[in-house]
């Protein structure tokens, strides 16, 4: 695995940027007009090659329609010992529909984009990019946007963007590069990708524009205020943290501190410079998701219906699991806390082949199903198992549909009632492989993809205990319950750790005194952390710095949760 590090460190080195990404300050020397069309990729480049110039001119020219860019091979410097899977290597076949406006490029529809009819193992996600002129480009003018693309079996997310140049009726071929990711380094996943990729541009007038730009507007209002992380940690000790180097020079894709009403991020870096557009990255959070989306959840749910929903009984929402002796007496709230007392958990092939390669919700039931018994009772004792919170997923659907009506999605109801109100409903998850789209449901135990804006928003709310603006929107109690601001201890992991309703519990020694952090985690070292101090930490990486407590000990250095004790 190291000679993937070596790899991927190849290329620019990153430097110092404020959250606004880079700027490219010389002559463009890279991406020409005729470079774009003359077929050839270039080498991996800076990202400033990639976004708007500090000397673009004004009025590029406008661009409304449809992008039809074709499936074509991508060139990856990884895997380096594995065979690929089927279409890694492949940008899929699709049609993005773009408009400008305001020196910006806004995707006409938000969400992963579906293209697994196609060939490719990707799905894609547009954020909102730039439109702008170059002197000597003569009558072409240039966009950038950036673009996730995302695995639909795992929480892989590539962080990428594609820039190209246009006239009224025609359009370059399109340049993408891919210089940082959340994946799974054990699986070679880590490395950079480009490709330049063919396309054509039909201009045509988008019949919901207003309401593209109207809804731009409201969202780009909503998002928190954001300020460069220094100007908080003034001493650099959290940033030394996120900037630690562990398998390449990008180890963290980003890092941030919600603090005093202000997220404070660290300019997201890749392998070649920081990110473009930092506030549109994805991040593939892994178990995260477990706290994120499905405590989410339940949480929701427990104040829309009661709390009695915690004490609901699995086999009475998993026909499947009906007659099995094992699965008896199991609450939704066993299987929240991966206590059910059953197999399911993360050795050998008992996440891979029961869940990922299952196409559908009922294939994954009946293969979990399978696993059988453990020693343990329901609710004796914590096994993590990733397996469950899908159980819990697939239970919470048919309970939801129970209590409203049949094809009523329980994430629609989260995603409505609860995302919508904070700004956060465009957090992307991964969802089941059915062909009719309406009865996919989330795995929930891993699959979410979130902006780090929508991850701090969550962290918030649930830290004030799911009140916003005045509206109560969350559980109050099952929240203290989570955070450890109850008598209930929930399960014990060792000395310093308990696990309580997807959160982990830590007890930290920082100088005289102990700090209870609640943390959502995943795979890789990614983390948010909550502290009795009111701030949120933010770290989303796939490089396992597991080290959370140093990190949560070098936020205290600046505002301490042990003060007045």
């Amino acid at each position: 695995m190291r000679v993937i590090a070596a790899v991927a460190m190849l290329g620019c080195t990153p430097s110092p940027a404020s959250w606004d990404g880079p700027i490219l300050s010389e002559p463009r020397t890279q991406l020409t007009v005729e470079q774009l069309q003359g077929g050839q990729v270039p080498p991996l480049l800076d990202m400033s090659f990639l976004a708007r110039p500090v000397w673009a001119l004004g009025e590029p020219a406008s661009f409304e329609g449809a992008l039809a860019v074709g499936g074509s091979a991508l060139e990856m410097d990884f895997p380096r010992t594995r065979d690929r899977y089927a279409g890694e290597g492949r940008f899929p076949a699709l049609t993005i529909e773009l408009l400008s406006h305001d020196g910006q490029l806004l995707p006409v529809r938000r969400g992963v984009l579906d293209t697994s009819q196609g060939d490719s193992l990707w799905d894609v996600i547009v954020g909102t990019g730039a439109v702008w002129r170059e002197a000597g480009d003569e009558a072409w003018s240039r966009a950038s946007f950036p673009l996730a693309l995302v695995d639909r079996a795992f929480n892989q997310v590539r962080n990428c963007v594609a820039t190209f140049v246009y006239q009224v009726d025609a359009v370059s071929p399109v340049y993408l590069q891919c210089s940082q990711e959340t994946a799974d380094l054990a699986d070679e996943q880590l490395g950079n990708i480009q490709a330049l990729v063919e396309a054509t541009y039909a201009a045509a007038d988008v019949p919901d524009a207003v309401a593209v730009i109207d809804e731009h507007a409201r969202t780009t209002t909503m998002r928190l205020p954001t300020r460069p992380l220094h100007e908080w940690d003034v001493d650099g000790e959290v940033a030394d943290t996120f900037e630690a180097s562990l398998w390449t020079n990008a180890s963290t894709s980003i890092g941030a501190v919600y603090a005093d009403g202000t997220l404070h991020v660290h300019a997201p870096m890749t392998r070649h410079g920081p990110y473009p557009y930092p506030s549109e990255m994805r991040h593939g959070v892994y178990s995260v998701t477990k706290s994120l989306a499905g405590a989410l959840s339940m949480f929701y749910f427990a104040e829309r219906y009661g709390e009695d929903l915690f004490d609901a009984r699995i086999t009475e929402y998993v026909p499947a699991f009906a007659d099995l002796p094992e699965w008896q007496g199991v609450t939704f709230s066993h299987a929240l806390n991966m206590a059910t007392g059953t197999h399911g958990g993360e050795e050998g092939h008992l996440l891979y082949e029961p869940l990922v390669l299952a196409d559908t919700a009922e294939q994954a039931i009946r293969n979990i199903a399978a696993l059988g018994d453990s020693s343990a009772a329901p609710g004796e004792r914590f096994s993590y198992a990733t397996t469950h919170p899908f159980v819990l997923s697939y239970a919470l659907q048919r309970y939801v549909e129970a209590q409203e009506e049949s094809g009523v999605r329980y994430w629609d109801l989260v995603r409505d009632n609860v995302l919508a109100p904070i700004g956060a409903e465009g957090m992307a998850l991964l969802w089941t492989r059915e062909e009719d789209q309406s009865e996919r449901i989330p795995l929930l135990g891993f699959g979410a993809r979130p902006t780090v804006d929508e991850a701090a928003k969550v962290a918030l709310l649930l830290s004030n205990e799911g009140r916003h603006e005045g509206e109560t929107l969350l559980h109050a109690g099952k929240i203290r319950e989570a955070l450890g601001r109850s008598s209930w201890d929930g399960f014990e992991i060792d000395r310093n750790t308990r696990y309580r309703h997807s959160f982990w519990s830590r007890s930290v020694r920082v100088g005289g005194c102990r700090v209870e952090a609640s943390t959502m985690q995943g795979y890789g070292g990614n983390h948010v952390a909550l502290l009795d101090s009111g701030v949120i930490v933010l770290r989303f990486m796939d490089e396992f710095d597991e080290d959370i407590e140093g990190l949560i000990r070098r936020v205290e250095r600046v505002v301490s949760s042990c003060k007045g004790r």
